[in-house]
Order: structure tokens, then C-alpha cells, then sequence
């Protein structure tokens, strides 16, 4: 089989392990995949910080700089070389489909695929009325409403990473049968068990101490502060307790003064940020993960990373993340920015080694028999291969 993966995104981040994830998967099933990204970008390239050069970083800089209606209309132009680099795509490589990730106003996939006579299948990480931390014109929100109607409406299948998602697209008037959830995933050749947390735990004086952990970007969305208040108190309940912090974003200054404050920067490490290659290692010196607080619609790869590596995770009580968490068996689900409860969860956990150990293995067992890209791109495949 042959398939064209087409994206309009950095290519990098959470999107490019996801992007990486999937092409990967398709490979070792045997499919051949061309990939269509935007001009400069190479999904997955980046290996250091998040800072890019050339034409990649001009265009980020562009976008985050000019007004929002702008880059809306910047968005829309791009359709015009997208179709002719995805329809050459399609035909040079005589694909039997497109996988296409979900973009506002991006309807060159849908076009190119109707052209060509392939059917389309689309990833949905979001909606054209999800709340997401980039705001948009309230001017061209009914052309962007308008682009997705159309886009899901085309789309032979639609693989929403969250069941919220899924909902929400059905809801819209587009069959069931053609809507799958497919939530986020990972590869276990990369999260293993059996990796040591030991060199992560003597670098930041972590040994012997029971260590909460979190990965991921300092934004509000994520709940850093909310968590660290709650260790504040738990903490001089359990005072062989530390936290490691994995990550770095516009919040990370004022946690880290919010730490000198408390007087627990012996107790709360910053990890800064780590590339994904290297995140195994920081996940292994958890003793819990946590993951404080998330949206209500998307799919965080972290749980199933945490999980991948043996850690009982606790986590908000969201349906993406019911999703991928059975309450106390795989994780903790508590009820959203309740502090009480997510302090009872943390104690529960830090003072019963034997149920840690137990609802991590188990957390492992369940994300290996089914949130691996593999599972995900068989799934996609079988779909396909069924669907009129």
C-alpha cells in the first residue's frame, strides 16, 4: 500500500513524535509513505531547544508577530501551492490514500484527494471551536467553520485523537461509522521498563527520596502552580518527598520564584528542557507522574509515556484521559483542580510502595496492548480497508 502523509505544522514538539509516531508505524506495516510538509520544514529534525533558523524560523517568527487575521489569510493562501505539492504527490507516488492532519482552513488535502481519486483520512487533534491558547478572528471564523465542514465531510475517515472529539464530530452531523478514536501513543522501543532512573536521580540529588514528577510545557493550561501548592503542603507531611520538573515555557520564572518562596528549592528540581530522546531517562527517576491539569478535548502523550515506563499516573477526571487511564488501576483520576483530592492521591501513592509498584506495571501493560503507533496504524489501516 501506498500512502502521502500531508501537514501544515512546525514539525517539531509533540506534533513531530506524533507525525514521526505514525509514519514510522505505516513503514513497519509494510506501507510506503511520502511526506508532505510545508517549505523548510523535515518533521523531527530538531534535536536541541526548540529554536530553528532559515525559512522555517522566518515563517514561525512571521506568525508570531503579524495580527491574527493576517496569519489567518496567510494560513488560507497556503492552500494554493499545498494542493499542487500534494496532488503531485499523490500522482508521483500513485498512493492509494491520504492521511492528512487536521488544519484550520486547510482544505488543499481534501481537493488534492478528490482530484487524484483517493479517499482522504483525516487526523483530528482539534476543532474549528476548540478553545486553543492561539486566538483567532472572530471575522474569518465562519469561513474557518465553513473550510472544516467541508474538509470532514470528504474525509472517508475521521480519526479524532480524543473521544470528546469524536463526539463532537458526530454531533456535527458526519456518520458514526466513519469516526474512530485514536488516541495518542507511543513507541515502546523508546519507553522501556527496564531503563534506570538512577544517573537522572544522583544528577539532581534526588536518592532516596520518593519523587513526583512532571514532563512537559510551563504553560497555565498544564497546572505547574496548582501542583506545586499542593506539594507545599504535602511535602512537611512527607518530608522525604522531592519533585522533578521536566520542561520549560512562559511560566517556568514565576515557579521557580514561587519555590524560592516556599523555601523548597532543595525539594523541587528544574530539568529545563529535554529532548524526547533523553526523556525516558527523567521519566524513570518518578516515582508518581502527574499530570496536573489538561483541556478538555486533546490527547497528552504524556500519560501514555509515563505509563510506557511503569509509573502509576494521576491525572484530572477528563474524558481524553479517561481515554487512556482506568482509575485506580492504571492511575488516579481526581476531580479537576480539586486540590484535597489530588493531595489524598499523591499520599495514597507515596505511602504504599507495593500499590506504586502494582498500578505501575499495570499502567505499562495496558499502554503496550493499546496505545503503541503500531496498534494506531493498524487500526487506520483496518478502517480503511472496510470502509465504503
Amino acid at each position: 500500500m501506498r500512502l502521502v502523509v500531508d501537514h501544515r505544522t512546525q514539525g517539531q514538539g509533540v506534533e513531530g513524535v506524533h507525525l514521526l509516531g505514525m509514519i514510522h508505524a505505516f513503514e513497519r506495516a509494510g506501507v510506503s509513505v511520502t511526506v508532505v510538509s510545508p517549505p523548510g520544514v523535515v518533521v523531527g529534525a530538531a534535536t536541541a531547544a526548540p529554536r530553528v533558523g532559515g525559512l522555517r524560523g522566518a515563517w514561525r517568527t512571521l506568525a508570531e508577530r503579524v495580527p491574527e487575521f493576517v496569519f489567518e489569510l496567510m494560513e488560507i493562501a497556503y492552500n494554493v501551492p499545498a494542493f499542487f505539492r500534494i496532488r503531485r504527490a499523490l500522482r508521483s507516488s500513485r498512493a492509494d490514500a491520504l492521511y492528512e492532519r487536521y488544519a484550520f482552513f486547510h482544505v488543499a488535502g481534501a481537493l488534492a484527494a478528490r482530484a487524484a481519486g483517493v479517499p482522504l483520512l483525516l487526523e483530528l487533534n482539534y476543532t474549528a471551536e476548540t478553545p486553543l491558547y492561539r486566538r483567532r478572528s472572530r471575522l474569518l471564523r465562519p469561513l474557518a467553520l465553513a473550510a472544516e465542514r467541508f474538509v470532514l465531510r470528504r474525509a472517508r475517515v475521521v480519526a479524532a485523537v480524543s473521544s470528546v472529539l469524536s463526539r463532537q464530530v458526530v454531533g456535527r452531523g458526519i456518520a458514526p461509522e466513519r469516526v474512530i478514536t485514536i488516541p495518542n501513543a507511543i513507541d515502546p522501543e523508546r519507553f522501556r521498563g527496564e531503563i534506570s532512573g538512577a544517573a537522572v536521580r544522583s544528577q539532581y540529588g534526588l536518592d532516596g527520596v520518593r519523587v513526583v514528577g512532571f514532563t512537559g510545557a510551563f504553560f497555565p493550561w498544564h497546572g505547574v502552580g496548582f501542583l506545586l501548592d499542593v506539594l507545599r503542603e504535602l511535602m512537611r507531611e512527607i518530608p522525604d518527598t522531592a519533585a522533578l520538573l521536566v520542561g520549560d515555557g512562559p511560566e517556568r520564572a514565576a515557579l521557580e520564584e514561587r519555590v524560592r518562596e516556599s523555601g523548597l528549592e532543595s525539594r523541587v528540581r528544574f530539568a529545563g528542557w529535554v529532548g524526547h530522546e533523553n526523556l525516558p531517562g527523567h521519566v524513570a527517576a518518578f516515582d508518581i507522574a502527574v499530570m496536573p491539569d489538561s483541556n478538555e478535548y486533546g490527547s497528552p502523550m504524556k500519560i501514555y509515556e509515563y505509563m510506557a515506563m511503569g509509573k502509576p499516573v494521576v491525572a484530572p477526571r477528563l474524558g481524553p484521559l479517561e481515554d487512556g487511564i482506568v482509575d485506580g488501576e492504571t492511575g488516579i483520576l481526581f476531580p479537576r483542580r480539586d486540590a484535597a483530592a489530588l493531595r489524598a492521591a499523591l499520599e495514597k501513592l507515596l505511602r504504599d510502595d507495593r500499590l506504586r509498584a502494582g498500578m505501575g506495571a499495570r499502567a505499562r501493560d495496558h499502554v503496550l496492548a493499546k496505545h503503541t503507533w503500531d496498534r494506531n496504524a493498524a487500526r487506520i489501516l483496518e478502517v480503511l480497508g472496510t470502509t465504503p
